[in-house]
């Protein structure tokens, strides 16, 4: 779908005035994002109710101000939506996320808070440290990560081979895999998708976290090597990265080092798999097109 069909579907779905205010924003590989203004005393009643919920002042010169992404493109990642919905919702009461507003029924819309005055936070690599160590210290516990079982999804969608390169490194590292989800010591919530770009920086100096749809319990150097990947870290930045984390939470580093290297080799498996099925996801939307 392009750009003029979303926010077409958008205003239908929201509601929206013709006086709302829709811009487009930077987004990821699949999902489209946008800020929408609207008067609160507009066509937004219930999304405008969520907010007066939360303590957020409506009056007729105060807009609602949300992030809006449209996920309809995602028919390849497996994400529960309503999962993430409902952990987000315990993130925004701890102060860490941004609050969710509204989930549209076919899970293809997702509405939350737009945060005001938000840019992306510089962090060094200890305040990056810190920022996981607090991830994995949250008192939440949400779905399994379920490592094994979304290799297998995204090999499925992207109908490899079993004589690949790739499916071949996958099966090799299988029992690892599983091995590193049943470690109740490094089990913890993570984020898996912390680029830095997620870190949001709100006028009052708070760090705000976005983007918790890959937010699962699961080991927590996975979610120190996908942090690494993701971010296009340096092997002098990572280790830094990991020292100043076992510090953190006091573990040794040399144990610390030897998880982190395995779950490294894990996480680029992942990330080429996850690849894998975006495209040919995209493959087959581009043949359903040309029917």
């Amino acid at each position: 779908m392009n750009r003029l069909d979303i926010i077409a579907t958008l205003q239908k779905a929201l509601n929206l005035s013709d006086s709302a205010k829709i811009s487009s924003h930077p987004a990821g590989a699949v999902n489209h994002v946008y800020r929408v203004q609207e008067l609160a005393d507009s066509q937004l009643p219930l999304i405008a109710n969520n907010l007066q919920s939360s303590g957020q002042p409506k009056s007729d010169h105060n807009p609602v101000d949300l992030a809006v992404k449209w996920m309809g493109d995602d028919d390849f990642s497996g994400v529960n939506r309503a999962h993430q919905f409902a952990l987000q919702q315990q993130l925004y009461r701890l102060g860490v996320a941004p609050q969710p507003i509204w989930l549209s029924d076919d899970e293809t819309i997702w509405v939350e808070q737009w945060l005001e005055h938000s840019d992306s936070a510089t962090l060094s690599m200890l305040e990056l440290a810190n920022t996981l160590a607090r991830i994995h210290s949250l008192p939440i516990t949400a779905r399994p990560l379920d490592l094994a079982s979304r290799w297998q999804h995204y090999i499925n969608v992207a109908q490899l081979d079993m004589s690949s390169e790739l499916y071949l490194k996958a099966q090799s590292l299988r029992k690892q895999v599983i091995k590193s989800e049943q470690d109740d010591d490094d089990y913890v919530l993570c984020h898996n998708d912390l680029l830095t770009n997620h870190l949001l920086l709100s006028a009052d100096n708070s760090l705000k976290i976005i983007d918790w749809e890959y937010a699962a319990m699961g080991n927590r150097y996975f979610d120190l090597a996908s942090c690494c990947l993701i971010n296009k870290l340096e092997i002098n930045e990572s280790r830094e990265l990991v020292k100043h984390y076992a510090t953190l939470i006091n573990i040794d580093e040399h144990d610390a080092i030897a998880k982190f290297d395995l779950h490294t080799e894990i996480v680029a498996i992942t990330n080429d798999l996850w690849f894998a099925a975006l495209n040919a996801n995209r493959s087959n939307c581009h043949k359903l097109l040309r029917i």
